[in-house]
């Protein structure tokens, strides 16, 4: 694998580095295919494969262009200025490559100032906790779109999906934690306003409700959380059956949540190795 160096663009990888990030990515699909194998809970012969989300905050840009270039193409953020500027940089990558940029996920604390910036690069937000939030991602969707048509801007992210997706991000505490997520807590919103949110969320025209996503409280039992989880999950399908996504389990806790019906895991430092000093 050669070394990236051009003047066209700065992003460059050694092939140690690449070789070394594919290795644990293949690493971790490897643990969550013999995962889709335990049928002790939910998962079934027939249920889909589990997709993975390559969670790259806080490692340059230049480590996902290795791993977009060994065949990765769906990545995950949680802070919007790391992942807008991280975005850009491999959109222009692939642009001179002439191929197509990855995916990518938002999923971390979103405050509703963001929105606009969200929308542009995200094909889908994991992480709508509150009505404010939804909102403001269907104006901002809205409003990209109407720059775009006029000929302004680029598309959203998911215009090509036709909406973009939000999963529910729902808190799986005993007791609800005060505050939203974007509020500095772990976030979530409460069971009992799940639904409402779910009804939020689909009653967008630019929205598209794709499920729930959890994480795992700690010093919970991950089985009895994602047990949980699958629960509501449940509830949501019932009311939308296009909701069949659930967006949980973690480099810890990944093999519990496909267990009980994860259909989508994010793993961060299994695959990119210990966090760089910041």
């Amino acid at each position: 694998m050669p070394e990236m160096n051009t003047e066209e663009n700065h992003l460059q990888y050694t092939p140690e580095r690449a070789e070394q990030l594919l290795q644990n990515y293949r690493r971790v699909l490897e643990r969550i295919r013999a995962a889709e194998q335990d049928h002790s809970a939910v998962r079934t012969e027939v249920s889909a494969p589990v997709q993975l989300v390559t969670v790259t905050k806080f490692f340059p840009a230049s480590d996902a262009a290795a791993l977009l270039d060994g065949g990765v193409t769906l990545f995950g953020e949680n802070r919007d200025q790391e992942a807008s500027a991280k975005a850009r940089e491999l959109a222009a990558y692939c642009a001179q490559r002439e191929v197509q940029p990855p995916h990518w996920a938002f999923i971390g604390q979103l405050q509703t100032n963001k929105a606009k910036s969200v929308v542009k690069y995200a094909s889908s937000v994991h992480s709508v906790d509150r009505p404010s939030l939804a909102d403001a991602l269907a104006k901002a969707y809205a409003n990209q779109l109407s720059r775009f048509e006029a000929g302004e801007a680029p598309a959203p992210a998911a215009a090509e999906h036709g909406a973009l997706t939000c999963l529910v991000q729902v808190s799986l505490a005993e007791v609800a934690t005060a505050g939203h997520a974007a509020e500095g807590a772990r976030g979530g919103t409460s069971a009992s306003e799940l639904l409402e949110l779910v009804e939020r969320i689909e009653n967008h025209e630019h929205l598209r409700c794709g499920g729930v996503m959890a994480v795992a409280p700690l010093g919970m039992n991950p089985d009895e959380a994602f047990e949980k989880l699958y629960g509501l999950a449940s509830l949501v399908r019932e009311q939308v059956p296009h909701a069949t996504e659930i967006s949980a389990g973690m480099s810890g806790d990944l093999e519990a949540a496909v267990r009980w019906g994860s259909t989508c895991v994010r793993v961060g430092s299994d695959i990119m190795g210990k966090r760089p000093a910041l």
